[in-house]
C-alpha cells in the first residue's frame, strides 16, 4: 500500500508578521541607500547657482589660515561637492562668560580661537518649492553641514543665503 505522507502547512499569525517586517525592513534599506547617493527626481526642479555663507565657531587659531579661496569644499559624510570657496574672513570669537567682579553675564572674546566666516558659490544648485539643493545636500539658513576642503575639515551653519 502506498502511502504518501504529506505534511499541511498552515499560515500562522506570528509567519505574517515574520514577513511584513522583511518587506519593511527591505523598503527601508533601499530607501537610505536611496537618498545615501543621492538618488532623487528632477520633476519640477530648476537649476541655479547659489552662494552662501557658512559660520564655523570656536576654531583653534592656528587652523584659521587653512581654507583658500578657490578651494573645492566637500561634503564630508556622502563626499559630495558643494561649491568652491569665494572668500574667507576671520572673526573674534566671542562667549557668554559670568564676570564676578560685575555680577552678571558679559560678553568676552575668547583668546586662541576664532570664528570663520567662509562664502561658497555652487553652480549646481536645484531649486524646487522654495528648497535648495546641493547635489542632493539641502542648503537653508541655520542647516548644519559637515564639510571638508584640501587643508581642513569642519561643522559649521549656514548663515546666509541668495539664489543668483
Amino acid at each position: 500500500m502506498n502511502q504518501t505522507n504529506k505534511k499541511d502547512y498552515r499560515i500562522n499569525f506570528v509567519d505574517i508578521l515574520i514577513s511584513l517586517l522583511l518587506i519593511a525592513l527591505i523598503s527601508v534599506g533601499a530607501m537610505l541607500i536611496g537618498n545615501a547617493f543621492g538618488v532623487e527626481s528632477n520633476f519640477g526642479k530648476t537649476s541655479s547657482s547659489v552662494e552662501y555663507t557658512l559660520v564655523l565657531r570656536n576654531v583653534r587659531s592656528e587652523f584659521c589660515d587653512k581654507m583658500q579661496v578657490g578651494d573645492e569644499v566637500v561634503e564630508a559624510a556622502k563626499r559630495f561637492h558643494l561649491g568652491k570657496i569665494t572668500s574667507v574672513k576671520t572673526e573674534p570669537y566671542y562667549l557668554d562668560v559670568y564676570s564676578q567682579t560685575e555680577g552678571r553675564m558679559v560678553y568676552a572674546e575668547y583668546p586662541d580661537f576664532s570664528t570663520i566666516v567662509i562664502t561658497i558659490l555652487s553652480e549646481e544648485a536645484a531649486i524646487d518649492n522654495e528648497m535648495c539643493y546641493v547635489n542632493g545636500t539641502k542648503i537653508a539658513v541655520g542647516q548644519g553641514i559637515s564639510f571638508h576642503t584640501k587643508n581642513f575639515c569642519g561643522t559649521g551653519y549656514i548663515g546666509q543665503m541668495s539664489v543668483k
